[in-house]
């Protein structure tokens, strides 16, 4: 037990120092500049749109199937 619990306390570490250290572009490191501002929106925007779309699909299906199920009232 007490590897596991050493080897998520050296995860959480190597996790919290690693990015300090890494950039993730060249571009991204001068934030102040308007065009890379953009760039690093538009690349976050990317990024969650499949997650946007796919959870407005599913959430209209379950909505759909949870109304269809759903008893009667008499």
């Amino acid at each position: 037990m007490s590897r596991f619990f050493f080897a998520v306390t050296l995860l959480i570490v190597v996790m919290l120092i690693v990015p300090t250290y890494l950039e993730a572009c060249p571009a991204c490191k001068t934030l102040d500049d308007p065009i890379s501002k953009g760039f690093n929106f538009s690349i976050l925007f990317m990024m969650a749109m499949p997650f946007a779309v796919f959870t407005v699909i599913g959430g209209t299906v379950f909505w759909h199937y949870r109304r269809a199920n759903r008893e009667p009232m008499d």
